[in-house]
């Protein structure tokens, strides 16, 4: 079977175009009947006969595959002349392969049925036009260089994700490939150039896209049953698809069970716990650094909470909490100086994997309160300041990055900024630090 189908179109007046049209084919078979059967049928038999040798007949007719030539109408001519030129692949030539005049019905319609039809190729077609006093236009001539495919309906039987031994790719897991086996029937090399008189055209496709392998892994060149591609682990977006194949000449797949596909995460929801260590470092408002004699409070600890229920190729989105204890200390020669310091605040998150989900790079930031607590001064006998006790409001916002050990443990570190607001103060400090997380 073959198809045509223009490479390039000329900015001329003229414009061919050139398809084909098969009809289904009915099979019918005749036993010949001998002399004395002849002689002894009646004449309802006759009557059948007759009617089975008309239905052969059309059938025939129905039978033939046409290619019907059309163009641009010139306007009033008196006829056109057709012209189309084969490519001869030895020595790279165009050579006379058909030639049609037009009578005055084609002239008027602008088409014509190419019978018997051609074969698959690499032409050219001249369409000369002759005016009303059946003189050749030569400006109105146009030349065009069209290809005739071949033409193979693609099946697709199974689509299989060689990972799981199934029809379905998890975006969250660690250990994908990308790669997506497909076994079907009539499955060619693909043809990015579309000069290839057989080809197909392969994709993972829903009614909202269409997404292209990356790479061509394996091949069956034997019986064309059998083709292995790797995708992209970054354009994969989540849906139900079908395994798509298109030939050259038009003609695709269909969908099917075996054709389905699914991209979706393995876990709606990702719920990590996380605690680890940070050192507060005050950069604004020397409040602290006078009383406490320092811009840094090592002893201190921090603890995270969060849930990623929004995930999408593009990054999970979700909600957490964060808090960070300090331990305040400075002795001085008559007296001590000690209290707590407490920050807590709800985050909004959003995390963006990376290296097929080996780390997660996050920022985050929200608003809460930071704590005041217990502050006082000790002195000599037992002698205490009366202790301050107080709450801000406070924002954060920060940074971090996990490196997975496993599908579940991670190491996390980060940085956040800190601005607490009181009415003797305006507190601001980053917090590094370094942490062990868990995911549920």
């Amino acid at each position: 079977m073959a198809c045509i189908t223009k490479s390039n179109a000329l900015p001329k007046t003229l414009l061919s175009l050139l398809f084909m049209t098969l009809t289904a084919v009915a099979v019918f078979a005749e036993k010949k009947p001998s002399q004395t059967e002849d002689d002894s049928k009646t004449a309802s038999e006759e009557v059948a006969e007759e009617q089975l040798i008309d239905a052969k007949t059309l059938t025939i007719e129905q039978n033939k595959i046409v290619q019907p030539f059309a163009w641009e109408n010139a306007g009033d001519v008196s006829k056109y002349e057709i012209v189309i030129q084969k490519k001869n692949e030895k020595n790279g030539k165009y050579e006379d392969y058909y030639y049609h005049e037009t009578n005055d019905e084609e002239t008027e319609s602008c088409i014509i049925y190419i019978d018997p039809p051609l074969e698959p190729g690499y032409y050219k077609s001249i369409i000369k036009v002759y005016n009303i006093l059946d003189i050749l236009e030569e400006d109105l001539t146009d030349i065009d260089e069209f290809i005739v495919y071949m033409a193979f309906k693609p099946e697709i039987k199974n689509a299989t994700y060689p990972l799981y031994m199934r029809s379905t790719i998890y975006l969250d897991d660690l250990d994908n490939d990308g790669i997506i086996e497909i076994d079907g029937k009539n499955l060619f090399l693909p043809d990015p150039t579309g000069q290839e008189l057989k080809s197909t055209f392969y994709g993972l496709k829903n009614e909202k896209r269409t997404i292209e392998p990356d790479e061509l892994l394996e091949f069956d060149d034997h019986k064309n049953e059998k083709v292995k591609f790797r995708f992209d682990m970054k354009k994969l977006e989540v849906g139900k698809y079908h395994f798509y194949a298109q030939d050259a000449s038009g003609l695709h797949s269909e969908a099917n069970a075996g054709s389905e596909f699914n991209i979706k995460f393995k876990k709606w929801l990702d719920f990590d716990i996380e605690a680890g260590y940070t050192c507060p470092l005050i950069l604004h408002d020397d409040t602290f650094p006078t009383y406490f004699g320092t811009m840094a409070y090592p002893l201190s600890a921090q603890f995270r909470l969060s849930l990623m229920p929004f995930k999408q190729r593009w990054g999970y989105l979700g909600l957490g909490t964060r808090v960070s204890f300090s331990r305040l200390d400075y002795e001085a020669d008559r007296y001590r100086l000690d209290g707590n310091l407490l920050n807590l605040h709800a985050l909004f998150i959003y995390q963006l994997p990376l290296f097929r989900r080996r780390a997660i790079f996050e920022l985050h930031g929200g608003a809460g309160i930071t704590y005041f607590n217990d502050i006082k001064y000790h002195f000599p006998h037992g002698i205490e300041s009366k202790p301050l006790n107080t709450t801000s409001l406070s924002f954060d916002a920060g940074l971090a990055v996990q490196i997975y050990i496993n599908k579940r443990l991670y190491v996390e570190v980060g940085g956040d900024y800190i601005l607490a607001l009181n009415s003797d103060m305006v507190l601001g400090s980053i917090q590094p630090s370094a942490g062990v997380g868990w995911q549920f």
